[in-house]
C-alpha cells in the first residue's frame, strides 16, 4: 500500500521515527541503526511495510529497499512479528544477518531478544534459500570464501571424517579463520572441536 515516505524527520527515539510528509506526521517503527542515522530537521526517505495485527496497523520503516525486502522475508517466518524483525535488524546489518542464516548460526540468532531456539531454527530453515536470492553485498556464505585455502580444505576434510556434515564443517572452519586468518590445519580443527 505504501512504498516509501519522503519528508522531514520530526523526531527520533530508540526504534521510533516521526516523519512529516505533506503536513502529516507519520510514526514509523524502525531498526535502531536507521533511527540513529536520522536527525530532526533533515529530509529522509524511508521504505515502508504496512503491518496489521488484530486490526491495528503500524508502519515499519527502513533505510533501503534491500533492508525492507529482507524484513518482509523475516516477517513471513511463522511466529515472527515486527518486534522480532526489528530486533534482528537492530542487532545485525543485512549482510551479517544473511551470513548468519547461510551459516546456520542458531546461537547467534538466539542473542536477539524474543528469539528462542525453535524460532532461530525456523529462521535458518525457512530463510536459507530466500537469503541466497536477495542482493545482500557481503552475505555470501563464509565457506565459499575460505574453502580455497589448503589449510581450510584439509581441516574440513578431517572434520567430515570425524562425523561433521560438510556444510557445517565449512561454516565452522570459516569462523575459525575469521578469528585467526593465518591458522594452520591443526589449529583450525582444534578451534572447531572446542566450540562443539
Amino acid at each position: 500500500m505504501y512504498d516509501h515516505f519522503l519528508g522531514e524527520v520530526v523526531e527520533t527515539s530508540g526504534t521510533r521515527v516521526v516523519l512529516r510528509c505533506g503536513g502529516v506526521g507519520y510514526e514509523l517503527k524502525v531498526p535502531v541503526g536507521t533511527a540513529t542515522a536520522l536527525r530532526p530537521g533533515q529530509q529522509a526517505t524511508l521504505h515502508t511495510i504496512l503491518h496489521v495485527v488484530d486490526g491495528s496497523p503500524s508502519l515499519i520503516g527502513f533505510g533501503s529497499p534491500a533492508e525492507r525486502d529482507l524484513a518482509r522475508r523475516i516477517l513471513a517466518v511463522s511466529g515472527v512479528g515486527p518486534a522480532i524483525a526489528l530486533g534482528i535488524l537492530s542487532t545485525y546489518d543485512p549482510a551479517s544477518f544473511g551470513r548468519t542464516i547461510l551459516d546456520g548460526d542458531v546461537a547467534a540468532l538466539k542473542r536477539v531478544k524474543g528469539v528462542g531456539g525453535k524460532t532461530a531454527e525456523r529462521l535458518c530453515l525457512e530463510l536459507r534459500d530466500k537469503i541466497a536470492q536477495l542482493d545482500l553485498p557481503g552475505a555470501a556464505p563464509t565457506p565459499a570464501q575460505d574453502a580455497a585455502t589448503p589449510a581450510a580444505s584439509d581441516a574440513i576434510a578431517a572434520l567430515v571424517t570425524l562425523g561433521y556434515v560438510e556444510k557445517d564443517a565449512s561454516a565452522r572452519v570459516a569462523k575459525a579463520l575469521d578469528a585467526d586468518p593465518d591458522a594452520g590445519t591443526e589449529v583450525l580443527i582444534r578451534a572447531v572441536l572446542r566450540t562443539g
